[in-house]
């Protein structure tokens, strides 16, 4: 029996939460996208071992893709409302951090403090995300990440697309997020598979933010 029930379950359920089947009685209720959520913490510690200057910057971003991975390993666990919530308020933090931390590092805080302050704002995200309709959510996490652009090209100019890492980056993102309109659409969709389009999007997101992450920390 689930120890999940005891709470209230994702606002998607009984059958609008991708194409993977969601069992509400099992400890681990999407197995594939519960798994593959550990690609973002594999190769967000390949990244940080291959590092030599692991700077203030640097280590608020890997606890960046912590809580990422975080969110997305209790969303797929439980589909609690509140864990499904935190898994799209990862992706907002992660999309937002180095726009955030451009900011908050003029205040000359602790990296504690920082710490500190980073989990609350992804605990305040959550908080915000929750009881949100599943396209809503999408399409707020969508305005981020074009408000994310829109600041790089600000600062930096078109220019800034020749960049190798970041054009990587952008194209394992699209990529990724062609995989996670395939499985929600259900397109091609096995309920019972343990490859999933989740898990690719999963897979594409984890390599895609390792490539944007050595190109926000390298160059800007």
């Amino acid at each position: 029996m689930s120890p999940w029930n005891k709470f209230p379950r994702a606002l998607c359920l009984p059958d609008n939460c991708g194409c993977e089947f969601v069992d509400v009685y099992a400890w681990i209720a999407q197995p594939s996208a519960f798994w593959s959520s550990f690609f973002h913490l594999i190769l967000a510690y390949i990244f940080y071992r291959s590092i030599a200057v692991k700077d203030q910057k640097m280590k608020l971003w890997f606890l960046s893709l912590f809580l990422l991975a975080l969110g997305s390993l209790i969303g797929h666990g439980s589909f609690l409302e509140i864990a499904i919530a935190s898994d799209f308020a990862g992706i907002i933090l992660v999309t937002s951090y180095f726009s955030l931390y451009f900011w908050i590092s003029k205040f000359r805080f602790s990296t504690l403090k920082l710490f500190l302050f980073l989990c609350l704002y992804f605990i305040g995200l959550t908080f915000s995300f929750y009881s949100l309709e599943k396209w809503t959510k999408v399409s707020l996490c969508l305005i981020v990440v074009g408000l994310a652009v829109f600041e790089m090209i600000k600062h930096n100019g078109l220019m800034i697309f020749k960049q190798k890492d970041l054009q990587i980056s952008l194209v394992l993102f699209l990529i990724s997020f062609g995989f996670f309109l395939i499985d929600e659409l259900k397109v091609f969709c096995d309920p019972s598979s343990w490859l999933s389009g989740h898990s690719l999007w999963h897979l594409g997101t984890a390599f895609g933010l390792n490539y944007y992450g050595r190109f926000r920390l390298q160059r800007l």
